[in-house]
């Protein structure tokens, strides 16, 4: 498939912006919600930010973005729907929840940050099943699919928020150990799916035309001699040279690196300015990682289509 700019930034940067909310949770466990307030609006400015933002990318994909309202009538049957739904439906805990923690009234925050929590999750699950419900592309229609986006989210999330919290001299332990472990799991389900994709899929040319084996059909030509949307749209090959070398950096900089880094921080001998400036670093390291994973989903996955433009199998 072809990689989308706007489709890709809305993916990666609304589940971060949902992951941010969901890592609240953590210091929630911490009984420790009592933050500075400057912790409080550095964090509502972020995640609204990245939440905002991604949503309204989605909409320049739309080929009439002024009827995207239209998209939300089809609930029944569409998870893109369910998913416009589901992120206009959390607005409504998410921004109360900011609004009491601001205002310092914790009997009411405490039930509306993990009801926000599980609107942000329910929210980053629609999107990922826009995708794996996709049986013409057999890369997405797998199970692994929805746990990375909600993995990735959380990843994505935590590191953000430690950095934030760390950059105001607030340093929470567990939610650095959950980052760890995350990561981890994370780095293993995507090789996992990796693996998975790897194996042919049951479609192939004699399947698509019904004729003999695969190993005996074969097209004296294409379709057509010249490119149309099909193969502009749907056709996208990438070498496996570049593939490996973007999956490497991937992992290196969205789940090694963060990672090997809060098991180090507590053993540097280094002043908290110099640590607070790595944490950034490595932040907007681990966002360039989360891009190349999401240009990796797109233009990896081939659709049933492809077969009959000279593909012998997806």
């Amino acid at each position: 498939m072809k990689p989308d700019k706007a489709v890709i930034y809305f993916t990666v940067c609304s589940g971060t912006g949902y992951g941010i909310i969901t890592s609240l949770i953590f210091i929630l466990i911490n009984n420790n919600l009592d933050l500075n307030i400057q912790i409080k609006i550095t964090l509502f400015i972020v995640s609204f930010f990245l939440i905002i933002s991604g949503l309204l990318a989605s909409t320049i994909h739309l080929g009439h973005p002024k009827r995207a309202w239209r998209a939300l009538s089809q609930w029944q049957s569409s998870w893109l729907s369910r998913e416009g739904i589901a992120a206009i439906f959390t607005f409504i805990p998410l921004s109360l929840f900011f609004i009491f923690w601001i205002i310092s009234d914790y009997n009411a925050t405490y039930y509306l940050l993990i009801f926000s929590s599980i609107c942000s999750v329910i929210t980053v699950f629609c999107t990922a099943k826009i995708y794996s419900t996709l049986k013409s592309i057999p890369a997405w229609n797998n199970p692994f699919v929805s746990i990375i986006y909600i993995l990735n989210s959380l990843v994505m999330g935590s590191i953000f928020t430690y950095t934030i919290l760390y950059f105001f001299n607030h340093d929470n332990k567990f939610l650095s150990n959950f980052i760890i472990v995350i990561s981890i799991t994370a780095l293993f389900i995507k090789l996992l799916y990796w693996y998975s994709i790897k194996i042919p899929s049951k479609s192939n040319i004699a399947t698509a035309t019904g004729l003999g084996t695969d190993k005996k059909t074969s097209f004296f030509e294409g379709p057509h001699t010249g490119k149309n949307y099909l193969t502009s749209e749907m056709i996208n090959n990438i070498k496996k040279s570049k593939s490996f070398i973007l999956r490497l950096s991937m992992c290196i900089f969205t789940y090694i690196t963060p990672c090997f880094y809060l098991i180090q921080n507590h053993n540097l001998i280094i002043s908290q300015n110099i640590i607070s400036i790595s944490l950034i670093i490595i932040s907007s390291i681990a966002m360039l990682g989360m891009f190349i994973e999401r240009y990796l989903f797109f233009i990896e996955a081939n659709h049933s289509v492809s077969l009959y433009y000279g593909n012998k199998t997806i």
